[in-house]
């Protein structure tokens, strides 16, 4: 069952200055890696400060201008993990894992190589070893993005443009946003470049938004979700896709984004439910009019 709220006075008047300020901080931060080459020993640092842009304004703007209310509401869905539920801890877990395990096989009967373990587990092999790919994974963008994408900026655009066109809006933003990265080297978007990984990531990010949404509205709009699939997303991203793979992965994420927005297109808006039954109510045991059935 979704969730979905009116977003708060507040995040509705600053959603404007979220974007903006955003923007600004991410980009001068990224804009002087690019522009002054700084000691390589910096670089990594000022990538993830850079990261930080969504999460830092969003704190920003709800600490400076939302109710006690707003404040607490904010800070309850990062950090409860009973807003939840089991099935949807078990969805946020598999999705990505199930792309990888549904794309590869089919790459493979293709011709295509699949990366061996080492390609995502970065060579891990001691518990340290974990720890701190974990922590570098969950940093390097699930809390560095998330109480901004999903924790401020969603709940607007979505009671503006309801959740499918808002996802798709916030996903295209998403990806303008992570623009400079491509001209920093060592970073995995530069290793991609303009060609077909551009479109095929692009696509995936506009994509899995969609499913940020979807997961977003029915965990009472938790935050602590959208980070969870954020490391997720990140921990099981294909590696080393020739063009065929990026077509491959492309087509498994639109169908499983499909699965998700034909159920969500078909189902009925609150005010028909309430029509529907008001009409029900009213004329008991008569068939409704065939304008009323067309409209239903």
């Amino acid at each position: 069952m979704e969730n979905q709220a009116a977003a708060p006075v507040s995040k509705r008047k600053h959603i404007r200055t979220f974007f903006s300020l955003t923007f600004i901080f991410s980009w001068l931060v990224w804009g002087a890696i690019i522009l002054f080459k700084p000691a390589e020993d910096l670089i990594l640092p000022l990538i993830f400060l850079g990261a930080f842009g969504p999460t830092f304004v969003a704190i920003y703007l709800v600490q400076r201008y939302g109710s006690s209310a707003e404040k607490l509401d904010f800070w309850k869905r990062v950090g409860s993990f009973t807003r939840i539920n089991w099935k949807w801890y078990l969805f946020i877990l598999l999705i990505f894992p199930a792309i990888l395990f549904i794309g590869y096989p089919v790459y493979s009967l293709l011709g295509g190589e699949v990366p061996s373990a080492d390609a995502f587990t970065g060579g891990i092999e001691t518990p340290t070893d974990f720890i701190f790919l974990l922590s570098i994974m969950l940093l390097g963008g699930p809390l560095a993005e998330e109480l901004g994408w999903r924790g401020y900026a969603l709940d607007p655009l979505q009671q503006k443009w309801g959740p499918i066109k808002a996802s798709i809006v916030l996903g295209i933003i998403w990806v303008a946003w992570h623009l400079p990265l491509f001209f920093i080297e060592g970073t995995s978007q530069h290793a991609k470049g303009f060609g077909v990984a551009f479109w095929s990531w692009s696509f995936q990010i506009v994509a899995i938004s969609i499913i940020f949404t979807w997961v977003y509205n029915n965990t009472r709009r938790s935050i602590l979700a959208a980070v969870l699939l954020h490391l997720m997303a990140n921990m099981a991203y294909p590696t080393n896709l020739d063009p065929l793979g990026e077509a491959i992965f492309t087509a498994v994420r639109l169908l499983i984004v499909l699965a998700i927005i034909i159920p969500w297109i078909q189902k009925p808006k609150p005010e028909e439910k309430r029509s529907t039954v008001a009409i029900d109510a009213t004329l008991p045991g008569l068939p409704l009019p065939d304008a009323a059935l067309k409209n239903g």
